[in-house]
């Protein structure tokens, strides 16, 4: 765990997200959980060592941001789309999943389950908590429920899955303009420190790029459909524009997820 501001400490070593813990005088406040049951078992000890932990802010609903929820501790704040996401989520698909990733862990997961936020919004809230104050801002496109927290005092962002840094960016289920306004609304606030759901903390300076990556996406599909593609050949025929790696040890091929992209995009630009 890494000292990146007076208040603000990340974690960029533990599979899979980036995780962050903000300190005040009052408490303190955790942002995701990590993967797996027994990362998370060891990210929770370690936090609850710098102070009690007030609030678990979860930035979107895909696994490696939520999956281990339940373990951590405080009072749990997502956006309401997180919250409708995770409701459809049974138990037994959890724990398969798990029992399939970790089955060394097992041990581990008793009384595993979906937890569900506590408290939810819509575009944006504000926790104020020993004088300091966090907003949680509405940043679609990657997901629908996905979020950044905003520390201003800190110039200091979490990005969530909205800025994958020098790793390869997952939109098999984005929406990609509303991403792209998000990377705008981001780079609006009067930030300086990115902390990116993947990859090293960096600035906001790479918010550019990320948008390029996304817009390169929507270019190569709408290019593939307005030459007439069907959506297997445009699958077989379109070179991925994004040039960095995907990171290790997560779902799919490389050559999946790039279908899984394709076949996203290719459905929401020919609809339109």
């Amino acid at each position: 765990m890494k000292r990146i501001s007076e208040h603000v400490y990340v974690e960029t070593g533990i599979f899979a997200c980036n995780l962050g813990l903000i300190t005040t005088e009052a408490g303190n406040i955790c942002i995701d959980s990590p993967h797996l049951a027994a990362d998370a078992i060891g990210w929770r000890d370690r936090v609850q060592e710098m102070g009690e932990v007030k609030y678990t802010v979860i930035t979107e609903g895909h696994p490696d941001h939520a999956d281990c929820a339940c373990i951590m501790p405080g009072t749990m704040v997502s956006h309401q789309n997180t919250r409708r996401h995770l409701e459809a989520l049974p138990d037994k698909i959890l724990l398969d999943r798990h029992d399939h990733i970790d089955p060394d862990g097992a041990h581990l997961r008793n009384g595993f389950c979906v937890r569900l936020s506590d408290i939810t919004f819509s575009e944006g809230m504000r926790l104020h908590l020993g004088g300091l104050r966090v907003e949680l801002l509405h940043m679609p496109g990657h997901s629908d429920g996905n979020i950044g927290v905003y520390i201003p005092e800190d110039k200091v962002v979490f990005a969530s899955d909205t800025v994958f840094y020098h790793a390869k960016s997952w939109l098999h289920e984005a929406t990609p303009h509303q991403w792209i306004a998000s990377l705008e609304n981001m780079a609006a606030l009067n930030a300086e420190i990115l902390v990116p759901g993947h990859g090293e903390v960096c600035t906001t300076a790479y918010l550019k790029e990320q948008a390029q990556i996304i817009q390169s996406w929507i270019d190569v599909v709408r290019n593939a459909i307005e030459k007439g593609f069907g959506l297997e050949e445009a699958k077989a025929r379109i070179e991925c524009p994004d040039p960095y790696p995907k990171q290790a040890h997560t779902p799919f091929t490389v050559e999946v997820l790039n279908e899984k992209i394709i076949s996203r995009l290719y459905d929401l630009y020919k609809a339109a």
